[in-house]
Formats: structure tokens, C-alpha cells, sequence
């Protein structure tokens, strides 16, 4: 038996065990690029884990010559490099002269030869992307190629198990934390499932707007845990919003800082704790707590900033009343420019209009006819208001 086949199957064998045990996922992967450097007989070997979702690279593993012009590549060098639409397998001839490598590390790119990138599946929008390169001119035998696919699903079935638990986890974590915020709308019957809706008022939108789906996911979180803030307050307090004296409202204006307090030690929840923090901040700069403008709210932040306002309108509470389908439009359309983002309120009008069941609201027709007067006039504001800049 051919030499490379003993190491490789003393190699698959001691990955398998360690997958099945368990074992730390980066030491997992820094084993193989290792082995498939030895094996191979190659300068360096690289693995990448990739989320193709938010388009970035999530982790890097390698091993052997530190070949700059390839490990410092960011997720869009890494693509045009390494191009899945070629197949599940690349071949880089010569990566000197090779227009996709960039000039990162000239005397590392004079160094290299030949390239191979194969492509994995790891779980949803997570892939992996392994490389092996060698000094001189080499194509991969099929007995070779093998070998690098066999190690390289050893890669992702390790970070397939690894990303399942990790998942399963968070869900879990995330269930107790959103439990707080159903557990703290039970204090008041007015405010009983705000949350929720504010949460599946804000999935629509951004679903509307076409943003990814970890974006998605994010602004969602965001909707159910932006009053969470509010958990330790006086219950006399929250029953008697709307009728509070100053003093009172500057204690209510404390929770999105409170509630991102809160979250910021669950390292799962980073990325919603912006949206908490400024889920008060006004489009026009005149919201709590930093008094953000524009573009610098965050994105999410906005979405949870009308759809917490719209939902409250439709929804009313103790002190004051629920208004009518189009008296929420209109007020809407009112606070575009000012309150609100412009653009997210077509995207909520839009989506109403789509999507009436995800509003938990029966447009008749009059109420459609608004709706859709109403989103005429607001593409004309915002026609308007992009001419007064040119």
C-alpha cells in the first residue's frame, strides 16, 4: 500500500475520534490542514469557514508556509479566487502569474505555484472552503484528490456537529431571556403581547426589504427583547403610561439602556443590543438616548422604532385609546422625515399591503385605498425632499 494512504487512513482515524469525542473544533481542523500539508507533501494547507449569508469569513485555519497573498484575503477576494459556479473543485495553475491571486505578499505570491480549492456544505449558510498549495507546478492525481475531500468533509462534519449543538444551545438561551420579556407584559394587560407583535410587525418589514436572513433573525430578536428594559421598574409606573409626570417619563426613558445593560454580557445577543439601546431614537435626531440621526440609528433600530409606534397605535393602551387602521396611517405618514425613516415606512406600508395577516389586521377596501393614497404621497415627500439636496 502506497505510503500516503497509510498516513491517510492513521490520520482519518484519529479525526474520526476526535469528532466523537467531542474534542475542540479548531484543534480538530488545525489537525487536518496539518496532515494534508504531510500528506501531500505540500507548503501550506488553509480552511476557511465561511458564512455565505452575511458574507464574511467566519474562521481560518492553516498550516505551513504563511502564504499572505491567500490568508489575508477578505470574503469577496476569498469568491473571485475560489468560484463554486466552476464546479466543486479549483485549480490554480500557477498562481504567480494568476490575476485572481492579490499582490498581498509579493515574495510569497513569487513562492507559490499551484493552487487546488475544493468547496464544502457545513449547515445552513455555512460553508467551507479548503486549499492546499505547493511550491511548484502540481495537479492533484484522483487518488490525491480523495484524500483532500476525505479529510476536508472530516472538517465539516466536525463543524456541522459543532454548529448544531452551538445552535441548539443559543435557541435555548434565547427562550429563557424571551421568556423574561413575556413574563414582564404580564405585569399589564395592555401591554400583554406587545412584544410579540412589535417582533412579527418588524419580521415582515425587513422581509419586505429584502435584507438577509440573519438580518432578519437579528431584528426579530430585537422586537421581542426591546422593552426588556423595563423588567425591573414599579409596576405603577408602566400601568400608567401616558399620564406620567416628567420625572416618571425620564424613569421610563432609562430602559433601552437598562435592557441593553442587560443583554450585553450574552455574548449570543450582541448583535441585538444596538437595536434595544436606540429603539427610541427619532429619524430626525430628537430621540433618546444619544439622539442619533438618520443613518447612524442603527438599521434595525428604525424598524423596531415604527413598528413599536404602529403597533401601539393599533393596539392602544390603559390611558389612552386605540386608534382606527387609517388614523395609524395617516400618523405614520406624519412622522416620515421626522420620527421615522422614510424608506422603512413604504417598506411597512408595502408590506401591509402584501402581507395584511402578518399585521394581524383585515384591510377592507376604503382602508386599502388609504393605505395606498397615502404611499403615492409618501414616494412624492420623499421625490421632493431628494430634489431641495441636488
Amino acid at each position: 500500500m502506497n505510503i500516503n494512504y497509510i498516513d491517510f487512513f492513521r490520520v482519518f482515524s484519529q479525526v474520526s475520534k476526535a469528532i466523537h469525542s467531542g474534542e475542540n473544533t479548531t484543534e480538530i481542523l488545525q489537525h487536518i490542514v496539518r496532515n494534508i500539508k504531510e500528506i501531500l507533501g505540500a507548503k501550506g494547507c488553509i480552511y476557511w469557514i465561511v458564512d455565505r449569508d452575511s458574507e464574511k469569513i467566519e474562521t481560518m485555519v492553516s498550516d505551513g508556509f504563511p502564504y499572505r497573498s491567500l490568508a489575508n484575503v477578505n470574503y469577496s477576494e476569498l469568491n473571485h479566487i475560489f468560484n463554486s459556479d466552476e464546479g466543486p473543485l479549483v485549480w490554480i495553475e500557477d498562481a504567480r502569474t494568476d490575476r485572481r491571486i492579490p499582490d498581498l505578499d509579493t515574495i510569497g505570491k513569487r513562492s507559490v505555484g499551484s493552487i487546488t480549492g475544493m468547496f464544502f456544505d457545513i449547515i445552513g449558510t455555512y460553508g467551507g472552503i479548503l486549499a492546499v498549495y505547493f511550491y511548484a507546478y502540481k495537479k492533484l492525481t484522483a487518488e490525491e484528490t480523495e484524500i483532500l475531500t476525505a479529510l476536508g468533509e472530516q472538517g465539516a462534519i466536525a463543524l456541522h456537529k459543532a454548529f448544531s449543538y452551538d445552535e441548539k444551545m443559543l435557541q435555548s438561551l434565547r427562550q429563557m431571556v424571551e421568556g423574561f420579556t413575556l413574563a414582564l407584559e404580564a405585569k399589564d394587560e395592555s401591554t400583554h403581547g406587545h412584544s410579540v407583535r412589535v417582533a412579527q410587525f418588524a419580521r415582515a418589514v425587513a422581509e419586505q426589504m429584502g435584507l438577509s436572513g440573519n438580518e432578519v433573525e437579528t431584528i426579530h430578536h430585537g422586537g421581542l427583547l426591546h422593552d426588556i428594559g423595563k423588567i425591573g421598574m414599579n409596576d405603577d409606573i408602566l400601568k400608567r403610561l401616558g399620564i406620567l409626570s416628567r420625572t416618571e417619563m425620564d424613569i421610563v426613558r432609562q430602559h433601552p439602556e437598562i435592557g441593553a445593560r442587560i443583554a450585553k454580557p450574552l455574548n449570543f445577543l450582541n448583535d441585538v443590543v444596538p437595536l434595544i439601546l436606540h429603539h427610541h431614537e427619532r429619524f430626525d435626531g430628537s430621540g433618546y438616548p444619544h439622539g442619533l440621526r438618520g443613518e447612524r440609528i442603527p438599521r434595525g433600530a428604525r424598524i423596531l422604532t415604527l413598528c413599536d409606534a404602529f403597533e401601539t397605535m393599533l393596539a392602544g393602551r390603559t390611558h389612552f385609546a386605540k386608534m382606527k387602521f387609517e388614523d395609524s396611517v395617516v400618523n405614520v405618514f406624519n412622522g416620515a422625515g421626522s420620527h421615522f425613516d422614510p424608506d422603512i415606512v413604504d417598506a411597512l406600508f408595502a408590506a401591509i399591503e402584501a402581507r395584511p395577516d402578518a399585521f394581524d389586521v383585515r384591510v377592507n377596501g376604503a382602508e386599502l385605498n388609504c393605505l395606498v393614497n397615502y404611499r403615492r404621497k409618501l414616494k412624492m415627500k420623499m421625490i421632493s425632499s431628494h430634489q431641495m439636496f441636488i
